[in-house]
């Protein structure tokens, strides 16, 4: 299958949300994500990465919350502020950070759901084979409830229900969240192929900066709702600023943010 070309897919301009009419969360936010790319959006919880990812996928209504300034371009159609519904229809799926599945309902159940919610000619049949093939332990917890499973095997699920509606654009939420390094490596790098073999767009909201840049082409960084660095993964793996707040590494102090660290540093080369 031909490579699709590496066009803007989505594009994000000076972005602000507001929650309850008063709250701003995100300041000014521009960014972009190309047609084929990973793209992670990195930074520490409370520093706008969800909201963002909220607000491209149509769900900031039920938090009470709104695009007030900005643009969110999808394929060049404007889609601030549209339900979930048309935006999910336009080929943009979310799975979100939690409440990723109905823990009511079976595996099977789960992934039914979203079948009979795609308007398509392929059939159930079809679907599963796909989700097998890339997650073939569902296939032995398909009576399971989603609520009894682990938190590697949900997040599967998730990421399942999400293929099954056939995304152009898919915006994952915090794949790493609560699961141990091993399931961590397997998913990012299910990510990669998916992306690979489903020409699947991917734009990867984490907190495990290290994880997300294994695999993304490219990666922004986000703070107090702002875009405050931008790079290929080496140029963000090799900033001495990111690698001292973002990766662990280096002799960073507890509570700075990225910008008090590039303060210190501007200081520190201008008194010597």
């Amino acid at each position: 299958m031909a490579k699709p070309k590496n066009e803007t897919l989505l594009s994000i301009e000076k972005l602000e949300v507001v929650y309850h009419n008063v709250s701003t969360a995100v300041l000014g936010v521009s960014f972009e994500v190309r047609n084929h790319q990973i793209v992670a959006l990195l930074g520490i919880n409370g520093a706008g990465k969800t909201t963002t990812l909220r607000a491209i996928s149509g769900f900031l209504g039920v938090d009470d919350a709104k695009v007030t300034e900005g643009l969110i371009q999808f394929r060049g159609e404007k889609i601030q502020n549209k339900p979930p519904h048309f935006i999910t229809k336009k080929g943009i799926v979310l799975v979100p950070e939690r409440d990723k599945v109905f823990e009511n309902l079976t595996v099977e159940e789960n992934l039914q759901v979203s079948v009979s919610l795609r308007k398509s000619r392929a059939s159930g049949q079809d679907f599963k084979d796909l989700i097998l093939h890339y997650f073939p332990v569902l296939g032995k917890v398909g009576n399971h409830l989603g609520g009894y499973l682990s938190g590697g095997e949900r997040q599967m699920l998730a990421l399942s229900t999400a293929l099954v509606c056939g995304p152009r654009l898919l915006l994952v939420d915090e794949l790493s969240l609560g699961l141990g390094p091993i399931i961590v490596d397997e998913l990012m790098n299910l990510i990669k192929v998916i992306r690979d073999e489903q020409q699947v767009t991917v734009l990867l909201v984490e907190q495990n900066a290290l994880a997300a840049l294994e695999i993304a082409d490219y990666g922004y960084v986000i703070e107090n709702g702002r875009i405050v660095f931008a790079g290929d993964p080496d140029r963000l793996r090799n900033h001495e600023d990111i690698k001292e707040f973002y990766l662990g590494q280096g002799e960073r102090e507890s509570q700075k943010s990225y910008r008090d660290i590039k303060q210190y540093r501007r200081t520190r080369r201008w008194y010597g």
